[in-house]
């Protein structure tokens, strides 16, 4: 009954649909201090052009509101030890020039994953994309928000410096947890550095290194540029600690677009999308080389070769859809 009730609600008039956005619009402008009028004279958005051409054309349409997701890599290089030999500390940069493009991909393709030249298959926590650049079936999408989230860590250290147990397991999954192909959750610093994810750092140390630095813009059919600033303004848009988010981390604290831009289906124009991410400058964070395997011997003391930090974006807003015999 709840499922055929949603059925109902999303497959209303445009008018219904038109009504619900511009009370929404109205109480952001209210909230902004922006002057807001309604009928023709009002705010105009990317929703209610294309529900109206929807109308015009007589076209029956499912709406909804699911986000896009997609998530990109980038990589600090951990570089110059000193205190030693063995180092103690060292440096962890995050070079300029690193460009990224979240809704590049589709579920299965290969996407970076760790050091240079090592790629895994996209997996349904990566993206909800079938292809890249595409949205799903033959849908149109009004982005409306956009939120941005630290998903993963990954370390990686040299060969030489991997505990032999560790080698010996030929675990793949434990294995990569050392050479920066699987995501760690480390709040006792036993592999990574406390720097990297202990909680008593009280802070996501590298994904805040991460936002400042990195300029957005969205792209469409590779040749249409919208800038959009940087990621540091894009809020968490879902649960975490608060220490370690964003802004307030619930799901409807995303960066607002009342305006709205629109993704279209693949036969028609704006219908290749991606979002670009593009980082200016360096930004280092120093670290401590740790000791692996809980050893207390100073021989032991290694320094990692790389931290990798996923980023994952969501694009909000309405899906418009005709219906299909499975829908």
């Amino acid at each position: 009954m709840k499922v055929l009730m949603m059925m109902v609600a999303v497959l209303g008039t445009v008018a219904d649909v038109e009504e619900a956005h511009a009370d929404a619009v109205e109480r952001r402008c209210i909230e902004k201090g922006i002057g807001f009028a309604g009928g023709d004279q009002g705010f105009s958005s990317a929703r209610k052009s294309l529900l109206e051409q929807y109308e015009k054309d007589n076209v029956v349409f499912l709406a909804t509101t699911r986000p896009y997701k997609s998530t990109v890599q980038f990589a600090f290089d951990v570089v110059v030890g000193l205190g030693g030999p063995p180092a103690v500390m060292a440096h962890a940069v995050l070079r300029a020039n690193q460009n990224v493009e979240w809704f590049g991909y589709g579920i299965g393709d290969q996407i970076p994953n760790g050091p240079p030249g090592v790629f895994r298959r996209a997996a349904q926590d990566d993206t909800n994309q079938s292809r890249g650049r595409r949205t799903n079936g033959v849908e149109d999408f009004v982005i409306e928000g956009i939120s941005l989230t630290r998903k993963a860590l990954r370390i990686s250290y040299a060969e030489a410096d991997v505990p032999a147990a560790v080698t010996a397991s030929n675990d793949p999954d434990v294995i990569g947890a050392y050479d920066g192909t699987t995501a760690v959750d480390d709040p006792g610093a036993l592999i990574m550095p406390p720097e990297v994810d202990s909680p008593l750092t009280l802070q996501d140390v590298f994904g805040q290194a991460i936002l400042p630095n990195c300029a957005l813009q969205f792209v469409w059919d590779r040749r249409r540029f919208i800038p959009i600033g940087t990621a540091d303004q894009i809020p968490e848009g879902g649960g975490k600690s608060l220490l370690r988010a964003n802004g307030i981390p619930e799901t409807m604290n995303r960066y607002k677009i009342p305006e709205g831009y629109v993704w279209r289906r693949t036969d028609k124009p704006d219908g290749d999308f991606v979002a670009q991410g593009q980082i200016g400058n360096p930004r280092l964070v120093p670290i401590t080389a740790i000791a692996l395997a809980g050893s207390i011997d100073p021989d032991d003391i290694v320094q990692a070769t790389h931290v990798f930090v996923d980023v994952a974006m969501r694009v909000h807003g309405l899906g418009l859809a005709q219906p299909g015999q499975n829908t």
